[in-house]
């Protein structure tokens, strides 16, 4: 298989690193895996805590692991309750680069009931506590840690075990030649059983024509084609004759970002009026093709508190004209419009290193000229629109009206984190600067519910208003498209864009000599 760039290092707890969190499923153990359907399943639990198994206390405030008796870390060792506890102290050590502590920072304390049984006390509900700590379902999904190899360490970030891991995953790491290739080898003592697969080698191909020419030549068995590859790569995929190519809805979502704190766009009839003003279905559908599925909202159908019933704005400029006169901004002669004799001119913000969200940015400026309404195009590289506030981050500070957006949360149940009071900058990851009483409080019935129909009745809450205010306007999803070659079975493509999930399960086919 292959990646597209040389990772830092292999340890996802503190490597923040796409490649990174790609591959640790093969190599590293969790509390908890997730399906390709995004469900958790045991991994050296042996079972999802629950309120309805005893698993999460009624008060939602206490939560209690079992642990497998039978893994073993790759050098041997056995894996126990140490292991987990000092995993969580790794993760809320402050020395330590991690990337997001969510979940751990309503950790109270951690204690082990005995060798294979953990108790952790939360400082108060939360109710994506487990699927955040420990499992592949995590918007930044870490694995558990060693506790006899980098016990009493005072910090993680640059140790040599990031280099050359020992995890619990079904492939050992074997070797890693810098900017060329990572090979695995097969677990013989995985606790699921040996995988079938003996050997897997991992390239390093930044150049995806390269990468295509590897695939359609026979040598790559197993490749995976996103949307910021292209169309093209899509199409490179399909060349090859004994390849399977199955197209996966993956649950990352892309939206316009309205910034709120910049007048007009702090008036909800003027956000509403763009949205009517730009013909999303028809830019996306011609920007990704196959590579997008659309969608109402930030849920996929099937997943955790789908609404059918909503419905976004739908393309009408002439509804979006009289909404701006309504709301004060008339047409003047030269075509432009202006109120209070401030003509409306906004600016929008996309990345160098992504053609669609450049080219999104052009269609939009196309449809909202026809209203009156100039859109000046601003690129950033993506390390400057991301940087911190003290780094002069262009969403950290507000420098921009609209901007392109995508979102992968992975299968945690909470996105609430996006659009409240209390996590806009710098305080956390609400770019737009939104602050609306009826979205916190059904975000805290959310996060304070131990009942998952109430949790789900929050985030529909949510959802609702972000649509009714148009706080954003969703775009729709990614698909993936997942390419292996004909012979390699029990592939199972995931929603979640964790196409290893049951890595250690693939065979190759064997036929049988007649």
């Amino acid at each position: 298989m292959v990646i597209g760039t040389d990772p830092p290092g292999l340890n996802p707890l503190v490597v923040d690193n796409a490649q990174v969190s790609y591959l640790a499923p093969l190599i590293h153990g969790y509390l908890m895996r997730d399906d390709g359907r995004g469900r958790l399943v045991p991994d050296l639990a042996l079972v999802v805590p629950t309120v309805a198994n005893g698993g999460i206390a009624r008060d939602g405030r206490t939560v209690t692991y079992h642990l497998r008796r039978d893994a073993r870390w790759h050098d041997g060792a056995p894996f126990d309750a140490r292991d987990v506890l000092f995993s969580f102290s790794a993760a809320m050590n402050p020395r330590n680069a991690v990337p997001d502590r969510t979940g751990f920072d309503h950790v109270r304390s951690v204690r082990a009931l005995d060798r294979y049984t953990v108790q952790v006390q939360l400082t108060r509900p939360f109710s994506p506590f487990v699927p955040s700590c420990f499992t592949m379902a995590a918007n930044d999904p870490y694995p558990l840690l060693p506790a006899h190899l980098l016990q009493g360490k005072p910090e993680l970030n640059r140790d040599p075990y990031s280099a050359a891991p020992v995890g619990l995953g079904p492939y050992r790491f074997a070797s890693w030649e810098r900017g060329s290739r990572i090979v695995l080898s097969a677990n013989r003592d995985y606790f699921r059983g040996a995988p079938a697969i003996p050997r897997i080698e991992i390239a390093i191909v930044p150049d995806p024509n390269t990468v295509a020419t590897l695939w359609k030549g026979g040598s790559l068995d197993f490749v995976i084609g996103r949307v910021q590859l292209g169309r093209e790569f899509l199409d490179a995929l399909r060349t090859r004759r004994d390849a399977h190519v199955v197209m996966q809805p993956h649950n990352e979502f892309d939206f316009v970002m309205f910034n709120l704190a910049h007048p007009p766009l702090d008036d909800a009839r003027v956000r509403r009026a763009l949205a009517l003003g730009i013909d999303r279905t028809r830019i996306m559908r011609d920007l990704n093709g196959e590579l997008w599925a659309n969608g109402e909202s930030d849920r996929l159908p099937g997943q955790f508190a789908y609404d059918a019933a909503l419905v976004q704005p739908r393309y009408d400029p002439a509804a979006a004209a009289r909404l701006l006169d309504a709301a004060g901004w008339l047409r003047s002669p030269d075509g432009t419009r202006r109120k209070n004799g401030k003509a409306l001119a906004l600016d929008f913000v996309a990345t160098t290193e992504s053609k669609t969200t450049g080219r999104f940015g052009l269609f939009v400026q196309q449809d909202l000229r026809k209203l009156g309404v100039p859109v000046e195009l601003r690129s950033y590289n993506y390390n400057q629109i991301w940087a911190t506030r003290a780094e002069k981050g262009i969403f950290q500070t507000g420098h921009f009206d609209l901007a392109f957006s995508g979102w992968q949360p992975n299968d945690v149940a909470d996105h609430s984190y996006l659009f409240r009071c209390d996590t806009r900058p710098p305080n956390g990851d609400n770019m737009g600067g939104i602050c609306d009483p009826v979205i916190d409080r059904a975000a805290r019935d959310e996060l304070g519910a131990t009942d998952p129909a109430r949790e789900a009745a929050g985030d529909r809450a949510i959802a609702r208003r972000l649509v009714a205010q148009t706080d954003v306007v969703f775009l729709g999803f990614n698909q993936e498209a997942v390419a292996y070659r004909d012979g390699l079975e029990g592939v199972v493509p995931a929603m979640s864009g964790q196409h290893l999930w049951n890595a250690g399960t693939w065979r190759w086919h064997r036929a049988r000599e007649q």
